[in-house]
Formats: C-alpha cells, sequence, structure tokens
C-alpha cells in the first residue's frame, strides 16, 4: 500500500533534522514550529508537526517493542542452547507465524539461497567445534608424552647404587607401555 505524501515530506532535509531532534528532545510542536523557521526559513503548522510527532512516537514505540521481543527471544534461545542457524530459523517462522503474507511476493530462489547460507553457517560451526576438540585432544597426548618423559628421566637420574641398568630398562618400558 503506497503511503500518502505528507507536507513534512516537502521539508528540506534540515528541516527534517530539526524536526526529528525536537521530537527525541521532546519539544512542544510550537517550539519545533520555530525552530524549523530559523533553521531553514520554511513554515510547518503546529498541527502538522504535532501529527507527525504522534506518528514518530508511535513508531519508536513499535520498534523498542520488537526489539525488547527479539531480544528475548534471542536470550531463550540462548538458553535453550540453540546454536546460531537453528535462532535464525526459529526468528524466521516466529516472523511467518505472526506475518503470513510477508513471503507472498518473495524470491523462492533467495529464500532457498538464505537457507543454504544458514546451514554452511551451522557446518561451519560444527567444523571448528570438531577442531577445537581434536586440539583438546592434542593438548592431552602432549601432556602426556611430557609426564611420561619426566618420568623417565626422573628413573635416568637414579644413583646407579639403587637400580640395576636392567631395572632401569624393565622401569623405562614400564613407563611407556612397552611389555
Amino acid at each position: 500500500m503506497a503511503r500518502l505524501a505528507k507536507v513534512t515530506d516537502a521539508l528540506s532535509p534540515e528541516g527534517r533534522r530539526v524536526m526529528v531532534q525536537g521530537f527525541a528532545a521532546q519539544k512542544a510542536s510550537a517550539w519545533i514550529a520555530q525552530a524549523i523557521k530559523d533553521a531553514t526559513g520554511e513554515t510547518v503548522a503546529e498541527r502538522t508537526i504535532a501529527r507527525r510527532a504522534a506518528e514518530w512516537r508511535a513508531e519508536v514505540e513499535r520498534r523498542r517493542i520488537g526489539r525488547e521481543r527479539m531480544e528475548d527471544l534471542v536470550a531463550a534461545m540462548k538458553a535453550g542452547g540453540m546454536d546460531a542457524s537453528e535462532q535464525i530459523m526459529a526468528l524466521a517462522q516466529s516472523h511467518l507465524m505472526e506475518h503470513p503474507d510477508s513471503l507472498t511476493g518473495a524470491d523462492p530462489i533467495e529464500l532457498q539461497g538464505l537457507a543454504l547460507e544458514g546451514e554452511k553457517t551451522r557446518l561451519k560451526k560444527r567444523e571448528l567445534e570438531i577442531r577445537e576438540r581434536n586440539a583438546a585432544v592434542q593438548e592431552r597426548k602432549m601432556a602426556l608424552m611430557e609426564e611420561r618423559d619426566r618420568r623417565v628421566r626422573e628413573v635416568m637420574e637414579k644413583p646407579a647404587e639403587k637400580m640395576t641398568p636392567e631395572q632401569r630398562i624393565e622401569e623405562i618400558r614400564s613407563i611407556y607401555g612397552i611389555a
């Protein structure tokens, strides 16, 4: 549905900036109208400013509610242990339930592409997790080898009068698990 043109649409960019700054600062319509006139020389009726301010506040509130809702959904999904691709899919499904007609004109190939990108992201995350696990295994192996080497050094540093060479070799074999 096309939006009807509004008087404030004809304002210069500077006039619109002054108007929005006035809305954000919660200034009165008369103050905003005067600020626009002072800044740009353009004249806008106070009633028009008041209507635009009401529309602006409603849009800001709608966005705030949407942002809070999205933050709540993401927090709930993270608490539920969902990964990023699952979160995106859940958010898309939630949006479709609320706005079933939103994809009527959507390009199915583009949607499939988005789904594939989500799957790629999930697979990359999985690959990263596997690499992290492999690195942890390698670190444990290295720590085990270092511990064995330390124990072998201790055996080698024992005085000759406490151990015979055969006992020393047998002890080293047991450290390495050699029968």
